[in-house]
């Protein structure tokens, strides 16, 4: 317990400059531009705020030096939670005039399904595998860079499922949406099942760490492949369940079109 002592806030100034002028510039970009929802708006500050708690809080050092599993918990807040909050939050007029008409053709094979599916898992596959995070660990700047892409890599991965109806960028239809969601739960799984099942640690820096909470090396590795496991799967199906019901909506508004538009 004395290692939780130690823990504190990382008051990182480009973290706090940097999300302090996201903020701004986002609401400074709302006022000037079409009505968006209360709603909405509100969606882009979650994401931010959890953003921030991720990366200053307590969570951050106690990741960094003594658990996996509040490592784990930070980089599944920035990949499942930030970046599917920020893609909510974003109305779709703001993309049609930031994104430059000449790349569209270019982004939008980015973001289709295929490639934004293996960007998102190869992203964070990568950063599991021992050789990359002990890379990580040892180097703020590769920390920061490996940060950064988790954040970019979610924001493509989410696209198809929680990106914002623009003119310009493309989304599958929702049942393509609803399938590219279930897929997505399969590395998850298989992430998650390596860490949870291994006989052994598989990062070395957390075997010479302290170990608070009484867990030892493998159990901390366990807890963070259950992580990994369940709250990942946990979105996934809620992401899911929200993508049905948009597609009941939209039939029953369609049906009801049909119907007045007959009579």
């Amino acid at each position: 317990m004395s290692a939780l002592l130690q823990v504190g806030w990382s008051w990182y100034p480009s973290v706090i400059i940097g999300l302090s002028l996201w903020t701004l510039l986002y609401d400074w970009v709302i006022r000037r531009g079409w009505p968006t929802p209360v709603a909405q708006q509100i969606a882009f500050h979650c994401g931010t705020l959890v953003a921030l708690l991720a990366l200053i809080s307590p969570l951050d050092e106690l990741g960094d030096r003594y658990l996996f599993s509040a490592h784990m918990t930070q980089h599944l807040l920035l990949m499942f939670v930030v970046a599917p909050l920020w893609l909510v939050g974003t109305p779709g007029w703001l993309l049609d005039k930031l994104v430059p008409r000449r790349l569209l053709s270019w982004i939008n094979k980015v973001l289709g399904v295929i490639p934004a599916f293996f960007i998102f898992v190869g992203v964070m596959a990568f950063w599991h595998v021992p050789l990359a995070f002990e890379w990580a660990q040892g180097s703020e700047t590769v920390h920061i860079l490996e940060h950064l892409s988790f954040i970019g890599a979610a924001l493509i991965g989410w696209w198809p499922v929680a990106g914002p109806d623009s003119s310009g960028l493309l989304k599958p239809r929702i049942p393509a949406r609803m399938l590219y969601t279930f897929l997505l739960a399969f590395p998850c799984t298989a992430l998650a099942s390596w860490l949870t099942f291994a006989k052994s640690p598989l990062y070395t820096f957390y075997v010479a760490a302290p170990h608070p909470f009484g867990m030892n090396t493998l159990q901390d590795q366990h807890l963070g492949g259950l992580l990994m496991w369940l709250p990942t799967h946990m979105i996934l199906l809620l992401a899911l369940g929200i993508t049905f019901w948009k597609w009941l909506r939209d039939s029953a508004r369609g049906t009801e079109r049909n119907f007045v538009e007959q009579s």
